[in-house]
């Protein structure tokens, strides 16, 4: 996995964490209970925002994964194809100098 997934991953626990233990201090935090609730309202708020960049972050590195992925795959293939092409020509040619051996043979033998 690259280091870079790991990272946001890493960050990603961090972020929750800190949230979460915001969210705990907001609930035993001495305030009215109005208040308490309007905090928590800001909070839930907030937290779907994060939550929402990270989900937007984490489909933008998935795409670039499976973006380079397909590159490569397609490298590969192409790489493939390439010797494939080149082995079939290089067969090609020694069936053609095989060819030629056979058939001068031949006229050998039916010129004797």
């Amino acid at each position: 996995m690259p280091d870079t997934v790991v990272n946001k991953n890493n960050a990603a626990a961090f972020i929750a964490g800190a949230l979460l233990g915001a969210g705990v201090a907001l609930l035993l935090a001495p305030q009215s209970g109005r208040k308490t609730r309007r905090d928590l309202s800001h909070f839930a708020e907030k937290t779907r925002n994060k939550v929402e960049v990270a989900q937007i972050e984490l489909r933008h590195s998935i795409d670039n994964i499976v973006g380079d992925a397909a590159e490569r795959i397609e490298e590969g293939l192409n790489r493939g194809i390439d010797w494939t092409d080149s082995k079939i020509a290089e067969l090609q040619r020694a069936l053609d100098a095989g060819r030629k051996f056979i058939q001068g043979e031949i006229e050998k033998i039916q010129s004797s």
